[in-house]
């Protein structure tokens, strides 16, 4: 049966223009920096220089002055903004995990009154090979977030309050689903090692009322 799937007009111009009347209009006390951005490659930021010399055509050489440094300055803000945006380095939140199964309420898992804080009203079990799961806000910061609980059932103590074992857990936050982490090593409940014997991890995300569970294919980390 096919599983469910979880969720996870530029121009250019060439060097033989004519200049126009705004060229024209130039006075010859223009600041180096209007004509260096005469020069420069990029078609906006000479319309930009055009405009500004159309409108500082008819002030004093110094009023000229100010305006042609202050526009130069926030264009070198702006470059300086956008530099710092294109050389932050990407890190991908995507791997080369595939999606190998999509776990449903198991009603016959047995979840002890007060487990980790909850009653048995609250928690919403599941099971995987081993893995016992509940779903519960109790163990969230804020006692309202919905958080994913996972541990090894054989190491649950009789009380249902403790585990002899690893114990993983993940709270939601924001538009992050709550997901834990379970190493397929020594430490990881042993049908579930039977299960994937080239070992690596799985991921489990809640969504809903389902977990999506989510093997990275033995990979080992670089």
């Amino acid at each position: 049966a096919e599983r469910p799937p979880v969720a996870t007009a530029s121009s250019a111009s060439g060097t033989g223009r004519e200049p126009g009347p705004a060229a024209e209009a130039q006075s010859p006390d223009a600041p180096a920096a209007d004509l260096d951005a005469e020069a420069a490659d990029d078609p906006a930021t000479r319309r930009l220089w055009a405009l500004v010399r159309m409108l500082t055509s008819r002030l004093p050489p110094v009023a000229t002055a100010i305006v042609a440094v202050s526009i130069a300055a926030a264009i070198a803000l702006t470059a300086s903004i956008v530099w710092g945006l294109a050389s932050l380095p990407m890190i991908s939140q995507t791997s080369a995990s595939r999606q190998v199964a999509t776990l449903e309420i198991d009603d016959d898992v047995a979840i002890p009154e007060g487990f980790f804080g909850t009653t048995s009203e609250q928690a919403i079990a599941y099971e995987y090979y081993g893995l016992l799961m509940a779903q519960s806000s109790a163990m969230s910061p804020n006692g309202e977030s919905e958080c994913l609980i996972g541990l090894d059932e054989d190491d649950l103590t009789a009380d249902g309050q403790g585990v002899n074992g690893p114990f993983y857990y993940g709270c939601r936050a924001g538009a992050f689903p709550a997901t834990i982490e379970v190493p397929l090593d020594d430490t990881a409940p042993e049908r579930l090692r039977a299960q994937f014997p080239e070992g690596g991890a799985l991921q489990f995300v809640l969504q809903g009322d389902r977990i999506g569970v989510f093997w990275d294919g033995g990979a080992t980390a670089a």
